[in-house]
């Protein structure tokens, strides 16, 4: 497995893990009914996704940075290797606040329907 694919893998890794936490904790949140967990929810996991697309990224490569490549390091070329890492990042980030904002949406909707049927029957 070679850095390039390596990349591909962080890309990945680090573009979903935001979202699928944030969905997960909405849903178990929602699932408990917790007084009050929609602003919490909101207030912890949205700046959360921030910090995230600052220090993911940047740690990754922090982490495992690029290999030294001579034709490269010379200035014959544009080195791009790397960047799957912030850009996964950042997409993670944006997908964690649209994940977390589906959530509290969904979790508004089925709460309101519920009330709904209560107060009919």
């Amino acid at each position: 497995m070679d850095y390039n694919d390596f990349e591909f893998v962080a890309f990945w890794v680090l573009s979903s893990v935001p979202g699928l936490v944030l969905v997960a904790a909405g849903t178990i949140a929602h699932q408990k009914s917790a007084k009050g967990w929609i602003s919490r929810y909101l207030i912890i996991g949205i700046p959360a996704c921030f910090l995230y697309a600052a220090c993911a990224g940047i740690l990754a490569l922090q982490l495992f940075p690029p290999p030294y490549v001579a034709g490269l390091s010379e200035g014959r070329g544009l080195d791009l290797r790397g960047m799957g890492f912030l850009l996964g990042a950042w997409i993670g980030a944006i997908g964690g606040v649209v994940g977390a904002l589906l959530i509290v949406a969904v979790s508004s909707m089925t709460l309101r329907f519920k009330h709904r049927r209560e107060a009919v029957l």
